[in-house]
């Protein structure tokens, strides 16, 4: 197939699908694919199988550089998701660990019992947990026979045919082992979590040079790598300081851009990193997030309380509140309380309750926390947020959009892009290429239609204090049991 223009081939690895588009220089997808690679869930989280993940998305991407003349590759992907493989033969020791995996978290209160200064949660302890397990004397990593990563490197060690091992300044930053302020690792904590240099990834910035595709037809060049949320946050049009973004995935996460400085001040309320790494300039970020949004709602799906998503406008009336109220800690309470243990609950359940109360319940348990994160960020930074773009699939609801919008009570511009992530890794490769982006499209300031109401704040705040009341004595009756 012949093509006068440039073609960008966006492969974006998420927590839930893998999508792959191919996109032309104005931004338009014009070829779209997309999937569900095989998870493993449990109790202590959720992973998946790396040589599945590498086959998965190098089937697709060959199927789609074949039928297009690519310019180039673009690489977005969940950020703090790790695994370990082999130099040698590239196979993968152990599973790809989710950034919602939970089973490091003693990992994690050892290390800040022994005063390491550690993030929980982020790569660095999953990597250190896979490597207790598939190199218990770590001979073959001091061997210098194995490598560590996160999804874009690994990504890039497969398209490149083992030839490349790096990781952007984006996906870096969520390790919980990068510096900030030198763009490089934080060797001391390397050296404290023993991880010899040789498995690290190289850093570089999002707009890598002189990596090239071997394992896709035609060898076309990797021109753009970025953290999923960064990439929706570029994709939205948020690249001077103060600009704000939600995306409702997964999660629902909060990124704010800062300027050319790091931020100062990261707490249980917010936490910084890279926003955007150029090769003359990087821009500096914070982050909060709501732990459980989408992912409750497909877990109601999945019980079968809701049909689809798109029965969510069939069934709440936004001008109706539920007496339910829910919990959304289905990946335990992230801000400001940060307890992976706590788990979902939902509260003044009847014989009268149903999927429309159950629903609705849901919908302002997002509503409600997101509307905590804000704040919180606020109070962090120093500022208010005066515009926020959010997108992500719960967006599409219009009731979700109207309760957000009266329960926050802040500007919201929902985004017109459906794929933001896709967008943003796109206009990144552009850029490479030399060529100018295309304009970003206006839109108007969310409006909640007359009538509707918010989300219970105070009763959900309420819920809250419960739950973690919960989660405080079963943990004390597992200790005495």
């Amino acid at each position: 197939m012949s093509h006068k223009v440039p073609y960008v081939l966006v492969i974006d690895l998420g927590t839930t699908s893998l999508r792959l588009s191919v996109v032309d220089a104005t931004g338009a997808v014009c070829a779209w694919r997309q999937s569900v690679v095989p998870e493993t869930r449990d109790g202590e989280g959720l992973s998946w199988d790396g040589g599945a993940l590498a086959a998965h998305a190098l089937a697709h991407a060959r199927a789609l550089a074949t039928d297009w003349a690519l310019a180039g590759v673009a690489i977005a992907n969940q950020r703090a998701t790790a695994l370990i493989w082999d130099a040698a033969s590239g196979r993968p020791l152990g599973p790809v660990l989710s950034w919602s995996d939970t089973r490091t978290r003693d990992l994690d209160r050892a290390q800040r019992m022994r005063g390491v200064r550690f993030v929980p949660g982020l790569s660095a302890s999953k990597w250190r947990w896979l490597l207790d397990a598939a190199d218990p004397d770590g001979s073959r990593a001091k061997a210098g026979k194995l490598r560590i990563g996160t999804l874009e490197s690994w990504l890039i060690w497969v398209l490149s045919d083992g030839a490349v091992h790096v990781s952007d300044h984006v996906n870096a930053s969520h390790t919980g082992l990068f510096d900030l302020a030198t763009l490089d690792w934080d060797h001391a904590l390397a050296r404290e979590l023993d991880f010899d240099p040789s498995l690290l990834p190289r850093p570089v910035c999002n707009l890598p040079e002189g990596i090239v595709a071997r394992a896709l037809p035609g060898a076309p060049p990797i021109l753009a790598v970025i953290g999923d949320q960064q990439a929706s946050l570029y994709g939205q049009g948020c690249t001077e300081p103060g600009m704000a973004k939600i995306t409702f995935g997964t999660s629902g996460v909060l990124n704010m851009v800062l300027g050319n400085a790091p931020f100062a001040s990261p707490s249980r309320a917010a936490f910084g990193n890279v926003a955007l790494s150029l090769p003359d300039a990087v821009s500096f970020g914070t982050e909060a997030s709501v732990m459980s949004a989408g992912s409750s709602v497909e877990w109601l799906i999945r019980l079968g309380v809701l049909p689809e998503a798109a029965a969510i406008d069939r069934l709440v009336d936004p001008a109706m509140r539920s007496d339910t109220l829910f919990v959304a800690a289905l990946h335990g309470l992230g801000v400001p309380h940060w307890q992976p243990h706590a788990r979902a609950t939902f509260f003044g359940l009847s014989d009268a309750t149903g999927p429309a109360e159950m629903t609705r319940a849901v919908l302002d348990s997002i509503a409600a926390g997101t509307a905590d994160v804000i704040e919180h960020m606020e109070q962090a930074v120093g500022r208010r947020l005066d515009r926020i773009s959010i997108d992500g699939g719960l967006t599409r609801s219009h009731a979700f959009c109207a309760i957000l919008a009266a329960t926050v009570e802040r500007p919201l511009h929902r985004t017109p892009v459906a794929e933001a992530t896709t967008r943003g890794a796109a206009l990144l490769a552009l850029r490479a290429l030399g060529l100018p982006s295309p304009p970003d499209e206006e839109t108007p300031r969310l409006a909640a239609p007359r009538g509707t109401l918010p989300a219970d704040r105070a009763g959900w705040q309420e819920a809250v204090a419960l739950t973690l009341e919960h989660t405080k004595n079963r943990k004390t009756r597992n200790l005495k049991g």
